[in-house]
């Protein structure tokens, strides 16, 4: 009967302190001595599948570029504002989503079935989300990756927090990596809230388990690309701690190129010590997680691992039931901090309100067009506008202007098609509106009209108006404008529009007799204008101008004919 109560006991035991770190325990977090203290005693295991890697790895590959020169850090409240929102529960709840896809084995439909989760839950943050497909050793999958871009327009600085979704085969890896994963989505779904100097990127990876599969192909094609990737932290097994002094240190690991990293989070630990609560410690270099390749294609890089490895790595124990927490906020609280340091976080700035686009959706090549765009910013503040032109031009940035002034930008277009017109505003803190409604502009290649024909009078008398008919064809149907020049300094300005092939009647004089070319030039109603046409004319005969004065000899002779035309008028009505 002893013996089973004995065994009872034993068991109750087991059970509570089994589930127990999963609340966490108490962890002291007096004073900090030593921030940069050596733990070699402690090593990252290698992935689940991978080979063993060659005697001649190179771990201190050289830097692609300098590391950045950055300042000292000092406490900055929008920093402590973000770490603050680090609690165990929004841990947990992450955590145990994730784990509830089960194993997560590369290839397999629930890892890809937890991809299609960590998707929706980056573009629910409202960020900028895309799949990476990778294929290598046999296997394909998809890393995923939300970013948010940097404000400073002079910056391509990106900054990456990384972890592995997938798992090796019969474990749900609770610690293995989905404690990582968890502190990517965590820093995604805070950070979002806020803007930063320099572009950010959140990324999981899968294949890890493989041999480092899906970050082997995110790195070498970033450096293929010459992306300016100043400094990875990665996070692969960060929620393990059974006693006090596992939940209050945490190993860093770094080659020679990345110490200003190291030291740099360290420095970040001890400013915000009072939020973090830790004790970092250089565990020395590994090759057993993702930041392994960013090595390799000569970027800095981190690799965040606990202080006490799990006793469950790759077994089926590798539950939430076996992770703490508390320890694994605290890690993540650090981590965010190195992260909004480094790439200089700022509180959102008010957007500026979607602008409004007005301009011609018509037109023909050659021909300069006008458009105009207005927005309001909600903080009274200035604004910046860029047009973009859909030939893959754009008008730059225009400004700044007041909140609520129109601006315009003009636009020509060499091809004929149909183009897609939009217009974006930002303020003076680089935070940018949503694009406005569309113009769609469709622009012609215009032919111009024919060469009009001038008809009417070779030639006349000065003073005496004459008619003359004007007549063209367009060879797109338009109607037609005409402009004459009468070869005496008279212009008739534009006349119109007459229907193509329609003739024009306009009426001239000529005050003095000379010979005279009328031209006549023809437009349609896109402005394309035709040659010119012309009739050559002379006025050879002058007009006798007679004196208005008349005599009292005329006079009388007038009333003379007069009489006589009365009386003829007289004899036909009523004869003789």
């Amino acid at each position: 009967m002893n013996k089973k109560k004995i065994v009872c006991l034993v068991i109750c035991t087991l059970m509570i302190v089994t589930v127990f770190p999963v609340v966490g325990f108490p962890i002291q977090t007096g004073e900090i001595k030593n921030l940069n203290t050596v733990q070699p005693s402690n090593k990252a295991p290698m992935p689940g599948y991978a080979p063993t890697l060659p005697t001649d790895t190179v771990i201190d590959v050289p830097l692609v570029r300098k590391h950045p020169e950055k300042t000292a850090v000092t406490m900055d409240e929008t920093v402590i504002s973000i770490i603050e929102q680090v609690d165990e529960s929004i841990y947990l709840g992450y955590l145990e989503n994730l784990t509830g896809f089960g194993p997560r084995v590369t290839g397999t439909s629930s890892c890809i079935a937890a991809a299609q989760y960590i998707y929706n839950q980056f573009q629910s943050m409202g960020l900028s989300v895309r799949y990476h497909p990778w294929s290598y050793g046999g296997y394909s999958s998809n890393n995923v990756e939300a970013t948010i871009n940097g404000t400073d327009e002079s910056s391509d600085d990106i900054y990456i927090i990384c972890a592995h979704y997938d798992t090796v085969a019969g474990t749900v890896g609770a610690d293995d990596d989905s404690s990582g994963t968890v502190a990517v989505l965590i820093a995604a779904y805070i950070m979002s809230q806020y803007q930063f100097n320099h572009t950010i990127k959140f990324v999981a990876f899968s294949g890890e388990e493989e041999g480092l599969y899906g970050s082997r192909i995110y790195a070498q094609q970033a450096a293929s690309q010459g992306w300016n990737i100043v400094g990875v932290l990665n996070c692969d097994m960060i929620s393990y701690a059974i006693t006090s002094s596992d939940g209050n240190n945490l190993d860093v690991y770094e080659n020679t190129a990345s110490q200003w990293l190291y030291t740099y989070t360290v420095n970040v630990n001890t400013e915000y010590n009072d939020y973090i609560h830790l004790t970092l410690h250089a565990a020395g270099t590994s090759s057993g997680s993702d930041h392994y390749y960013f090595w390799q294609n000569g970027y800095s890089a981190v690799f965040y691992f606990e202080y006490e490895m799990t006793p469950y790595y790759h077994e089926p124990e590798d539950t939430i039931q076996h992770i703490n927490a508390t320890y694994a906020a605290k890690n993540i609280r650090l981590i965010l901090a190195t992260l909004a340091e480094l790439s200089e976080a700022g509180l959102l700035s008010n957007p500026p309100a979607k602008p409004v686009l007005t301009g011609p959706t018509n037109g023909v090549i050659n021909e300069v067009y006008t458009y105009s765009a207005v927005t309001t910013e909600p903080d009274g503040e200035n604004v910046y506008y860029y047009f973009e032109w859909g030939d893959g031009t754009n008008s730059g940035w225009l400004g700044p202007f007041s909140s609520g002034q129109q601006t315009s930008a003009q636009k020509s277009w060499s091809a004929a098609a149909t183009y897609t017109v939009r217009v974006k505003a930002k303020d003076i803190n680089q935070v940018s509106s949503e694009w406005s409604d569309s113009l769609l502009v469709t622009i012609l290649v215009d032919r111009p009209p024919n060469t009009p024909t001038i008809n009417g009078p070779a030639e006349g008398k000065p003073g005496t108006s004459y008619l003359y008919k004007f007549t063209t064809t367009d060879p797109d149907g338009d109607m037609v404008y005409y402009y004459i020049n009468w070869g005496d300094n008279q212009t008739s300005g534009w006349v119109g529009p007459y229907n193509s092939g329609a003739t024009a009647l306009v009426t001239h004089q000529w005050s003095q007799k000379g010979n005279y070319t009328i031209q006549a030039k023809a437009k349609d109603i896109v402005g394309a204008e035709s040659d010119w046409g012309t009739l050559d004319i002379t006025m050879p005969v002058s007009v006798e101008l007679q004196s208005t004065t008349q005599s009292p000899l005329q006079i009388e002779r007038f009333f003379s004919q007069i009489g006589l035309f009365f009386e003829n008028l007289a004899l036909r009505l009523f004869g003789a």
